[in-house]
């Protein structure tokens, strides 16, 4: 690989910076990782600049190795360049810490449950092949939380259409159909689905996150993948309402799975 050059962008000088005061201490990428409560493969993947780091990823290295405000002013910087839109970032640093994830999702299957080819699928409409493979990079590396060792509790509620909604061909979504009997299986994740006969219009798709200790935050989507990080407490708790009038509409998590299977039967 050839050597990076700090004065390229944002990331590259937290690349080069992050690898040469790492080498300085003698500690391995797992050893640094675990300093900062994070995988190595995650500090590899900032080093090789196909990872992000988050906002507490670089407020972490800069008190490990004893720096003040070296690695965390960045982060504006590296947003810039991320070419993800406006809010989605904040969001996804957010969703993977927090506790608990609730999601109610009118149009797609939620990010986190989605398969890289479904993934592509969705965001291909207007992109630059370069761009679209970023963005789904980006969105499987979210998908990390349901793998880590203390994983949020996640809820998705799927309007019942998403089943039938064929992105990507027939196969596409056979295969993304069978990742979701698979997720179902989970002991932290559950995934139930809105019936169309449900007399509910929540006009749009949110997602509440949840931490002991923390005020709950929402993240609110709106059209050409841009949404909206809310930490207005009357909003986010109005939010939460509408989430549970959701639930009591939704079929119960077994008859959810039947209903999946019944989907892909059909294909």
């Amino acid at each position: 690989m050839a050597p990076i050059d700090p004065s390229e962008s944002a990331r590259a000088y937290l690349a080069y910076h992050l690898k040469r005061l790492r080498e300085e201490r003698g500690w391995s990428q797992p050893a640094l990782g675990a300093k900062i409560h994070v995988s190595g493969s995650l500090i590899s993947g900032i080093e090789t600049r196909i990872r992000r780091a988050t906002l507490k990823n670089l407020q972490a290295l800069d008190r490990v190795f004893g720096l003040d405000q070296f690695f965390a002013p960045l982060y504006p910087r590296i947003l810039e360049e991320t070419g993800l839109p406006a809010g989605f970032p904040e969001f996804a640093d957010a969703e993977a810490a927090a506790g608990m994830i609730r999601s109610y999702q009118n149009f797609v299957i939620h990010g986190l449950f989605q398969t890289a080819d479904y993934a592509r699928a969705v965001l291909a409409a207007g992109e630059q092949p370069t761009k679209l493979e970023r963005l789904v990079n980006t969105r499987l590396e979210r998908q990390e939380v349901l793998g880590q060792e203390d994983p949020p509790a996640i809820i998705i509620l799927l309007d019942a259409s998403i089943l039938r909604r064929p992105f990507g061909g027939p196969e596409v979504m056979r295969v993304q159909l069978e990742h979701l009997l698979t997720l179902a299986e989970l002991p932290h994740a559950y995934i139930h689905i809105v019936p169309e006969s449900a007399e509910l219009c929540p006009e749009g798709s949110f997602t509440l996150l949840s931490s002991p200790g923390e005020p709950d935050v929402s993240y609110v989507e709106m059209a050409g993948g841009r949404g909206q990080l809310i930490d207005d407490d009357e909003y986010v708790a109005e939010l939460g309402i509408l989430f549970e009038l959701i639930r009591s509409k939704a079929l119960t998590a077994e008859d959810s799975v039947a209903a999946i299977r019944k989907a892909l039967e059909e294909l």
